[in-house]
């Protein structure tokens, strides 16, 4: 399989979420220290974050809201110094998670039919949602249409683009699907979800095609069982997977066997922290990080590891020495690895195929899955668009519905 030119095979992730009540960020900023970090670390790409979850911009904008404690144009900076290096900095914003937004405008965020607004984790403070529904998609729109404008942009990466399952009853939701004539039952409300998705995803990939016609496009939180409707939107699909975090050492081997199948490249994510997202002070140790990247390479994905800089703009030497650690190996043997395909004999019909499913797995498929990696087989994972004639055994995990 062809790959694209603009996706890179030893990518960094880089988070940059800091709240506006943080003093002197970026002040320790060096673009050459920077660059050359990255470098030794044997990194060609690192996601650059335009948006952060707080709602702080981190370049010099007219639409947005600039960081207040941020003195120079930050994401500007990173991106040249990138470029001057041979590195790609795809840009990264934040969308439904947007807290200055959310507290602006308390009336864009998602409710549920209690009318109590919808928010993100079991603890407080939690991140608000913000719904795509709402005007705040013009918001969105206006970020990427300024940042193609003025600067040189080699991707998006969208995150955080979801809708409530169980349906958002703000005002701009309740009249969608009345205009619709969908109820708020459980099938109609999934429908809406759908709807709301598909809208936005088309209209920012148009924007995107029309300003930026070779940058790459990827939208985290919609890789899914059942996403081929939407393929169209994405230049290449992006597997977030920390094993060590709530995704567990299940998920990647079940959605590297489907993303495959759906005619796309493929990047493989994990994180360099010991457990999950934002555990600060940690690095995973090495023999998980390679394990991880190995994974990745052995299914044709490229590879993204992700980390958080400090509010002060300084990299973690310790990270990323054990990144270079890796990354060299990686970058050894990637030729006979990236775009290379599996020959499956065996198509594992998900249960997502035939019916809505909680969470990133249902329990058959795992258990399916977990069989045919012990017996060493080859297989794919299948949605109900999949091509069934080229294997020779299909397999329905216990809830499949036929």
């Amino acid at each position: 399989m062809k790959r694209t030119d603009g996706l890179k095979t030893r990518q960094v992730h880089l988070d940059f979420h800091t709240s506006p009540r943080i003093k002197g960020v970026a002040v320790d900023f060096s673009p050459a220290e920077y660059a050359m970090t990255l470098k030794r670390a044997r990194v060609n790409s690192v996601t650059t974050f335009a948006k952060c979850h707080h709602g702080m911009s981190y370049y010099d904008t007219k639409v947005g809201v600039k960081h207040p404690h941020l003195k120079r144009d930050l994401m500007g900076e990173m991106i040249m110094a990138c470029h001057d290096n041979g590195i790609n900095a795809p840009v990264y914003i934040s969308v439904c998670w947007d807290e200055n937004i959310a507290e602006k405008h308390p009336e864009w965020r998602h409710v549920d039919a209690e009318g109590n607004a919808i928010a993100h984790g079991m603890m407080k403070p939690h991140w608000r949602n913000v719904c795509l529904n709402t005007p705040y998609a013009d918001y969105v729109a206006a970020q990427a249409v300024e940042i193609m404008k003025n600067y040189d942009v080699d991707g998006f990466f969208f995150d955080i683009v979801t809708h409530p399952g169980n349906g958002c009853y703000c005002r701009w939701c309740a009249g969608d699907r009345k205009a619709l004539k969908l109820d708020v039952s459980e099938a109609g409300l999934r429908k809406h979800k759908e709807i709301v998705l598909e809208r936005f995803m088309s209209r920012m990939t148009a924007l995107v095609k029309e300003r930026a016609p070779d940058a790459t496009i990827f939208y985290n939180g919609c890789v899914k069982i059942g996403m081929r409707q939407s393929l169209r939107h994405f230049t290449h699909l992006e597997i977030e997977s920390l094993p060590s975090g709530q995704w567990g050492y299940d998920h990647f081997p079940f959605y590297v066997r489907h993303c495959g199948t759906l005619g796309k490249d493929l990047l493989g994510m994990t994180a360099c922290f010991h457990k999950s997202w934002a555990d600060f002070g940690s690095v995973k140790n090495l023999a998980a990080l390679e394990y991880e990247c190995f994974s990745m390479i052995a299914h044709g994905c490229a590879c993204s590891v992700g980390d958080q800089m400090h509010p002060r703009g300084a990299l973690n030497k310790a990270t990323y020495d054990r990144l270079g650690e890796v990354y060299s190996q990686v970058e050894k043997k990637e030729k006979w690895c990236l775009g290379a395909k599996p020959v499956s004999q065996i198509g594992l019909l998900s249960v997502a195929a035939t019916k809505p499913v909680a969470g990133f797995m249902h329990p058959s498929d795992v258990g399916a899955m977990r069989m045919l990696l012990e017996t060493h087989h080859q297989f794919d994972v299948l949605d109900a668009g999949a091509d069934f004639s080229k294997y020779k055994l299909l397999l329905l995990p216990d809830e499949a519905l036929v």
